[in-house]
């Protein structure tokens, strides 16, 4: 019986330690774009989790996050108030602008310093409140984000970033009863012509247990990841999985493949709609910029394909809001001599370069200008 333990305990760790270094090498060549073990102590707390009653996915207050891939290591940190920004007050005299967004917004694989909001600050001497977060955070969410939080800071301007490839997903409700998540969050659902709001997942949020138990394996979780590769390689794999069980797949795809700039259904077109006709509602008049984001997919397909239903879509829509800009990024992006370089390598956000570009074009809307004159 003794043997027969050893042996079995034996094959056991020979096994750990091969899936252990295949995980290695398959990350460090490129074939899996995964995290690599920070090997620090995690915190039990998450830094991404669905905690805001209002909008769900947030950060917790003074909390941080080491964060490292193949092509960064970087720390995250986040206010008193759960936003990975510098400390800000409610009140300021100062011409602010609140940044709605994203991964892309929240600055995913960049240095604080080098987030376009943190740019735009240094280069304009106006403050950016940067509201930005990861975890499946859509425009629903930014707006209700923005009527709940970003709104009770003084602020003169709004920049709401959309990232079509991945945002009309994040906000339909039934790609989420598809793919399971067990996230708190809201949805607008389409019914009667109208659009009602609804939270999914929203008993659970209402038991401590249930909550402390996800606490507790989440916790556990943050644990194996921080030291281990191949923990960090099985996780990156479910998520992709579950990614793509839950993607529609229709008859008329395209053979470029999926671009949220042309493979929208109505229904998610008429939400995104409603979601921005509320939040142009509660600018209260102040200017906006609505920015579209591209990803490299986005990129591939309009060179095939000039005509882009979205953009066309928004140009029309926002011709009647004239406090409201639209600046699509992919004109510029297109153009860069090597599109690949405005992309981190290991997990498809912006590069410094990327985001220096999309500063750049920030920068030449003239919304700054409008609030220092």
């Amino acid at each position: 019986m003794w043997k027969f333990l050893k042996r079995g305990f034996a094959i056991v760790m020979v096994s750990l330690i091969s899936l252990e270094m295949m995980s290695v090498i398959a990350v460090h060549a490129g074939l899996i774009a995964a995290n690599i073990p920070s090997y620090t102590w995690p915190s039990f707390t998450p830094f991404w989790a669905a905690t805001d009653r209002n909008f769900g996915m947030w950060h917790p207050p003074d909390a941080h996050y080491n964060h490292v891939k193949s092509c960064y290591n970087l720390v995250y940190r986040t206010n008193s108030f759960g936003a990975r920004d510098r400390e800000r007050a409610k009140k300021s005299s100062l011409p602010r602008v609140i940044m709605l967004g994203d991964s892309f917004v929240e600055g995913y694989g960049l240095g604080r310093t080098d987030r376009v909001s943190d740019r735009l600050e240094a280069k304009t001497g106006i403050p950016h409140l940067n509201f930005g977060t990861s975890g499946g955070f859509g425009p629903t969410q930014y707006l209700l984000q923005y009527e709940t939080l970003a709104k009770t800071f003084d602020h003169r301007a709004v920049i709401v970033s959309i990232l079509p490839d991945n945002d009309f997903f994040d906000d339909d409700p039934d790609r989420a009863a598809r793919q399971n998540d067990p996230r708190y969050a809201p949805y607008f659902h389409a019914g009667a012509g109208k659009f009602g709001l609804k939270y999914r997942n929203a008993a659970e949020t209402e038991h401590l247990e249930t909550a402390n138990r996800q606490a507790w394996k989440r916790g556990l979780r943050s644990l194996t990841r921080s030291f281990s590769y191949a923990a960090n390689v099985i996780d990156h794999l479910q998520a992709q999985i579950a990614y793509q069980s839950a993607a529609p797949h229709a008859p008329d795809a395209s053979p470029t493949g999926y671009s949220g700039f042309y493979d929208f259904t109505p229904t998610q077109l008429a939400r995104l709609e409603y979601v921005l006709t509320r939040l142009i509602a509660a600018l209260d008049d102040r200017p906006m910029v609505v920015v579209l984001i591209p990803r490299p997919n986005d990129l591939a397909r309009m060179r095939r394909a000039a005509n882009v239903p979205l953009v066309n879509w928004l140009q029309a829509f926002l011709k009647s809001h004239t406090n409201v800009t639209l600046l699509d990024l992919s004109i510029a992006f297109s153009a860069h001599p090597n599109s690949s370089d405005l992309f981190n390598r290991c997990d498809g956000h912006w590069s410094p370069t990327g985001a220096a570009l999309a500063t750049k074009l920030l920068s030449a809307t003239g919304l700054h200008g409008t609030l220092t004159n």
